[in-house]
């Protein structure tokens, strides 16, 4: 039998650096490289757990820095002695201090990683599921048509990509052409989701439905400023396409205060932001409103996609996940790869997320700050 009164030794914060194959471009930043932190929590017994919170500072507010500074400084002292079982306690601690989204976030899923290890589980397991392949879809990176088209050619050829998200809302004519053109390209068998970032008007979106029921986009994400509720609910009604939630569902209080306004008609769950504990209750209050939700990630990267994928393995939806940011990076810093392949999401064998680190890349890619 195991112990279950396994308590944690020392959480650590470990900011590493580590080139991407490009940059990766969205409407409010750009990284270049990825300077995110390692989040390690050692149990009693030595068992170790891993996770990947990564700094979204035009987002969340979080630096590379803050990150490391808010854990090392504030959570790990206070987590040191606490039974690895305790993620009431756990979150108590956290509830202390204000934001801190990611680093909380990556506590929270080393946590569960490190249980899921000292039990001989998966985590999909430990959360009520049990790993699967899944559909993942691509983000295609900003730039003109022609090279975004270009993309997606070159992913159905490497990776088999079934399904798409394309970032529009900065130019109409253009985002109509690209929408069309890709269509023609991967065919009617292939999801395409748009991505916004409150980039239209209500008015600008009622213009623009009509174009996109006629290219059959499966969703629309945060089409208009995130806190124009009225005018959120009053597009939803005028469109057969659901608008999803994502910076206006950032916690279980804003995804209720969106879904009883009736404006989203589904949701984006982001484990980097939420953990495993909130993003399970995000999922309860998405299925109490029978609301659709997928995985969406930060551009995370190996360690990060994995954790979130097993997540994802414990509900179902009829939306592809976005676990494919990590085949933008040069390397990774885990022993073991996740692959993508026909378009599905094959994760590695072992318990809990089945990822350790690899202590040369560690040693390589480590900074001091």
């Amino acid at each position: 039998m195991k112990d279950s009164t396994l308590s944690i030794r020392s959480v650590e914060a470990i900011p590493v650096v580590v080139p991407l194959l490009h940059p990766i471009k969205w409407a409010r930043g750009e990284i270049k490289d990825i300077d995110n932190v390692i989040v390690t929590v050692t149990l009693s017994d030595g068992t170790q757990g891993i996770a990947d919170a990564p700094p979204r500072p035009t987002i969340y507010g979080e630096t590379q820095q803050s990150i490391v500074t808010i854990i090392r400084d504030h959570l790990a002292p206070k987590l040191k002695g606490l039974n690895a079982f305790d993620i009431n306690g756990l979150w108590a601690v956290f509830d202390q201090y204000a934001g801190n989204p990611a680093a909380k976030s990556a506590i929270d899923m080393a946590v569960f990683d490190a249980q899921a290890k000292h039990l001989g589980i998966t985590c999909a397991e430990l959360l009520g599921g049990t790993p699967k392949a899944l559909p993942v879809n691509r983000r295609l990176m900003l730039g003109s048509n022609k090279e975004m088209l270009s993309e997606a050619e070159r992913m159905i050829k490497r990776h088999g990509f079934k399904a798409w998200k394309v970032k529009c809302g900065i130019d109409k004519k253009r985002d109509i052409a690209l929408l069309r053109a890709l269509r023609k390209l991967v065919g009617d068998d292939h999801e395409i989701t748009i991505d916004c970032n409150q980039g239209y008007s209500s008015q600008d979106l009622l213009e623009m439905s009509p174009y996109f029921e006629e290219v059959n986009v499966a969703l629309i994400e945060e089409p208009i400023p995130m806190r124009d509720g009225p005018g959120k609910r009053f597009c939803a009604e005028r469109t057969t396409i659901p608008i999803s939630g994502d910076d206006s569902c950032m916690t279980p209080d804003d995804v209720l205060h969106e879904l009883k306004l009736g404006g989203i008609r589904a949701l984006v769950i982001k484990c980097a932001r939420t953990g495993y504990t909130r993003s399970r209750q995000i999922l309860a209050l998405a299925q109490s409103y029978y609301t659709p939700a997928h995985n969406g990630t930060q551009a995370d990267m190996q360690i990060g996609c994995v954790a979130a994928a097993h997540f994802a393995s414990t509900y179902r939806t009829p939306h592809a996940h976005e676990f494919s940011s990590f085949i933008d990076a040069k390397d990774h810093v885990a022993n073991e790869d996740p692959l993508i392949k026909g378009g599905l999401l094959q994760l590695p064998a072992g318990p809990g997320i089945g990822m350790t680190l690899d202590a040369r890349k560690m040693k390589r890619y480590r900074i001091d700050l």
